[in-house]
């Protein structure tokens, strides 16, 4: 998290859903193409199974399962909805009929205990029904959402918002740690993260502005700044520099010479 440096390359069924969250930020060619690679995983073994490695190209050893997730679905959903490109609804009929042809038995769905056999298992989840059954109606009949305004929620279940209901924010919803920013006539208040200042520096625009803080700090791991390696050093507020571990062991902005 502090880094950025990859511990585990691994491709979950989980980790479906993040299509559909980059969708709903508005970053389609990212959703897109983080897409295909889950469609890809599903195409190579007929469903998406729980844990795929990376790096070795192969399913993890114990967990070859598959209890009919939805997020594959949910984002499959949501980028035909932000694109209405037909390939999404190619997507969402090859998922269907991989279920109808590996998981359907005569009370209803089954999980998949091993995708490389497509033996099954004896259960059905009830986030079958409730979200990946939804998800692919709804890509291919939306009308239940035409001209109305809906979010849903993680477990698939829709909620309509309406208009009075943010009409007035509570004050608990009032931005606390922002900073007064005067914009020509209009003053209004904004935070360091939504102005991406970076770095931290006093912004007069008005007597006695207080100081925003950096958008780019990281502090140290440790409160005395002490440090084993550059892992536990942070990002400067001032430089929006990494930090650095010396030798004798204190995170810093050193020079090498």
């Amino acid at each position: 998290m502090r880094t950025g440096t990859a511990t585990y390359w691994q491709l979950t069924s989980l980790q479906a859903f993040w299509p559909g969250l980059q969708v709903l930020v508005g970053d389609i060619e990212a959703a897109n193409s983080s897409h295909r690679e889950f469609f890809k995983v599903w195409k190579k073994y007929g469903v998406l199974p729980e844990r795929y490695l990376l790096d070795h190209q192969v399913l993890h050893p114990t967990e070859k399962y598959y209890p009919l997730r939805p997020e594959l679905a949910e984002s499959t959903f949501y980028l035909y909805q932000a694109t209405k490109d037909p390939w999404y609804m190619e997507v969402g009929e090859s998922i269907m009929n991989s279920l109808n042809a590996h998981t359907r038995v005569k009370g209803g769905f089954a999980s998949i205990r091993d995708v490389t056999t497509m033996q099954l298992e004896d259960h059905q989840h009830s986030f079958f029904l409730a979200e990946t059954c939804k998800y692919l109606y709804l890509l291919f009949d939306d009308s239940f959402l035409l001209n109305k305004n809906y979010i849903f929620t993680t477990e698939g279940h829709p909620l309509p918002v309406r208009s009075n209901w943010h009409e007035k924010l509570p004050k608990a919803y009032n931005l606390s740690n922002g900073s007064s920013i005067k914009t020509g006539k209009q003053r209004k208040r904004s935070s360091a993260m939504s102005l991406q200042i970076c770095p931290a520096s006093m912004i007069h625009h008005e007597p006695n502005a207080r100081r925003l803080e950096s958008a780019c700090h990281i502090p140290d791991t440790g409160a005395d700044h002490r440090c084993f390696s550059d892992d536990d050093c942070g990002v400067d507020a001032n430089t929006c520099r990494r930090r650095s571990c010396s030798l004798a062991g204190y995170c810093g902005l050193w020079s090498l010479i």
